[in-house]
C-alpha cells in the first residue's frame, strides 16, 4: 500500500468526518489525488463509516461480552435469533468449543441476565461464559504499518 494511502486511512481512523481539505493542508497530499484515493477505497477496503456511541450516556450501563456453545442444530436458529435481537451489538462465529462470541448492550445487569436466561431457554444453551465490560481502555484504534 502507497504512503499516501496509509496516511488517508490514519486521518480517517482518526476523525471519518474530517474534510480532505484539512488532510491535505497536513499531509501535503493535493485534495484530487485524496479525492481518488477515497473513492477508491470506500466499497472495497472501507467497508462503512459509522458513529462510536458512549452507550452508558444512553442508559445503557451493562455492556458484556459472551461466549455461546449451541447445538449444530440450534446454531443457525440463535444466529438468526441474535442478528434480530436489538441488545446485540457484535456477533463472532468462532472455533475452540465455542459457537459464538457476542456483545451485548442493556440499560442494567438485570436486564442482561434477562436475556441470557431467554436464550439458555430457547436455544438450549450448552455452554455460556460471560465477560462483563468495566472500562474501555482502547476502541478501533488498529492503524497498518
Amino acid at each position: 500500500m502507497n504512503p499516501k494511502t496509509l496516511q488517508l486511512l490514519m486521518h480517517l481512523r482518526e476523525n471519518s468526518r474530517e474534510k480532505l481539505t484539512s488532510i491535505s493542508k497536513k499531509t501535503n497530499i493535493p485534495i484530487s489525488t485524496l479525492f481518488d484515493l477515497l473513492k477508491e477505497l470506500q466499497g472495497g477496503l472501507i467497508l462503512k463509516s459509522t458513529v462510536l456511541l458512549d452507550y452508558s450516556k444512553l442508559g445503557y450501563h451493562a455492556r458484556a461480552k459472551v461466549f455461546l456453545k449451541v447445538s449444530n442444530e440450534n446454531k443457525e436458529k440463535l444466529k438468526n435469533h441474535l442478528n434480530l435481537n436489538p441488545n446485540v451489538n457484535t456477533i463472532y462465529k468462532i472455533n475452540n468449543g465455542w459457537s459464538f462470541l457476542i456483545e451485548t448492550v442493556h440499560k442494567n445487569i438485570k436486564e442482561l441476565d434477562i436475556f441470557l436466561e431467554k436464550l439458555e431457554d430457547n436455544y438450549n444453551i450448552e455452554n455460556k461464559q460471560i465477560h462483563y465490560l468495566i472500562d474501555e481502555v482502547k476502541r478501533e484504534g488498529f492503524v497498518v504499518d
